[in-house]
């Protein structure tokens, strides 16, 4: 066998083959005594312009077009003249830029327009007052306008157009409206308002409450409110109320929360009768109709209940005449009656109070006199009152009581005031009833005698 791996010797025949075959240099241009690949030389550097201009490495001056070559030299030129002529260039820009300012500032129509100054005289003196007019609850005063504000101008048609704000005040309200001032300039250069017109609707605000004047003349309508917050199935306050007298006894105005709190009081007198509330009511203002708006009321406890209150008070008598069980003792007459309630009962049935009055503390004379040495004036004497029932009043008045005092053991006083009749709605009348035991003897038999005097008054209120 064999072995393979063993070459054999080359022959002349194969050398003459070898050396007809070309080698990879030769096929591709090397030398074929080179053993390592020479680098390629490097690309020249692109030579400056002279004016600072890169050379048109793609289309080189011989390629181009006539008209892109002259094209090129103009942009050299004009390179190196904005460098040899920066102040001059600046200059010629900055003289550009002030022309295109002074056109557009004329085409706005600002150069020579009127200063703000005159735009806001212009608008106090001319700008109409919005429309406004007065609620229930405001005071009927014109606007006047009274300062002003400009905001911005601006060219239209030709025509010079202001916007200003204008502040219109009255005594208690005051109003802001936007509105425009369009001006034209005339031939000598001298700037004319055309026309001043508001171009929005106002803006209000108070200044000052609601005046007592409206407060009182708008009654009726607080007493409403109060009626439909209390709900349906009670006296109308309206009608209970409709001559009342008012006494207003508090407002407070808040300028910053737009409001205003009222506290008034209501009473109504039909002879001594009297109905009597306090409404509490509050006010809003609207700033976009420029009015007072009442927000809410309600009336105190008790506003439907009618009371005697008129009847409190000091009461001074006038003697009129004399009622006794035997002959009379007119020592009151010429003397003072004074009665004064102090309190009475929230039904009107119970009173309290004090008197002064001529008490008859001795037996009945034998003949009317003048006056007897029992006559006595009595001072701060404290009394309990009743109301008595028409048909135990001996008065006939609308309504009676009877005034009681401590005992005594003098004698005992007795009152019966009265007030009103159904002839006389004012009358008031008081009858003093004074009591007095004595001892006396018949036929030497002692007994006890009591005398009575009553002595009748009308009264006036102190």
């Amino acid at each position: 066998m064999q072995d393979d791996s063993k070459k054999a010797s080359p022959t002349p025949g194969d050398a003459r083959h070898t050396q007809g075959r070309p080698s990879p240099a030769e096929v591709d241009g090397r030398d074929r005594t080179a053993t390592q690949p020479v680098p390629a030389p490097s690309a020249a550097p692109a030579k400056a312009v002279p004016d600072g201009t890169a050379p048109d490495a793609a289309a080189p001056d011989g390629a181009a077009t006539p008209l892109a070559r002259r094209a090129r030299a103009w942009a050299r030129s004009a390179g190196r003249a904005v460098r040899n002529h920066r102040a001059a260039t600046a200059a010629v820009l900055l003289a550009v830029a002030l022309c295109v300012a002074a056109a557009v500032a004329a085409g706005l129509g600002l150069v020579g327009g009127p200063d703000d100054a005159r735009v806001e005289r212009d608008a106090v003196a001319h700008a109409p007052a919005p429309d406004w007019s007065a609620g229930a609850f405001d005071v009927a005063e014109d606007l006047v306008a009274t300062g002003a504000k400009v905001r911005g101008r601006s060219s239209v048609a030709g025509k010079l157009v202001v916007a200003a704000d204008v502040t219109f005040q009255s005594g208690r309200v005051r109003a802001t409206a936007p509105a425009s001032l369009t001006y034209e300039r005339g031939a000598s250069g001298s700037w004319r308002l055309d026309v001043c017109r508001l171009d929005g609707a106002a803006s209000f605000a108070a200044t000052g409450g609601v005046s007592r004047a409206r407060i009182r003349a708008g009654v009726g309508a607080i007493l409403a409110k109060a009626d439909s917050s209390a709900g349906g199935g009670k006296k109308s306050l309206v009608t209970l109320y409709q001559n009342a007298d008012v006494t207003i006894k508090k407002s407070t105005f808040d300028r910053r929360g737009q409001r205003q709190d009222v506290r008034i009081r209501l009473v109504s007198r039909h002879g001594y009768q009297a109905l009597e509330c306090d409404v509490d009511a509050s006010f809003s203002f609207a700033a976009a109709s420029g009015s007072w708006e009442l927000h809410k009321a309600s009336a105190s406890k008790g506003a439907r209940r009618a009371s005697l209150s008129p009847v409190v008070g000091t009461w001074t008598g006038t003697f009129q005449s004399q009622d006794a069980s035997g002959s009379k003792c007119f020592g009151a007459q010429g003397r003072t009656l004074s009665i004064t309630i102090d309190t009475l009962s929230d039904d009107s049935r119970r009173m309290t109070g004090t008197l002064d009055c001529v008490a008859h503390y001795h037996a009945a004379p034998e003949r009317d006199v003048d006056a007897s040495d029992g006559d006595e004036s009595v001072r701060g004497v404290t009394f309990e009152g009743e109301r008595l029932d028409p048909a135990d009043d001996p008065t006939d008045s609308t309504y009676a009581f009877e005034l009681t005092t401590p005992q005594d053991a003098r004698g005992a006083i007795t009152v019966i005031v009265g007030f009103g009749s159904a002839d006389d709605q004012d009358r008031a009348v008081a009858r003093v009833t004074c009591s007095h035991t004595s001892k006396e003897s018949f036929l030497l038999i002692p007994y006890d005698a009591t005398a009575t005097y009553t002595d009748a008054f009308t009264l006036q209120r102190s």
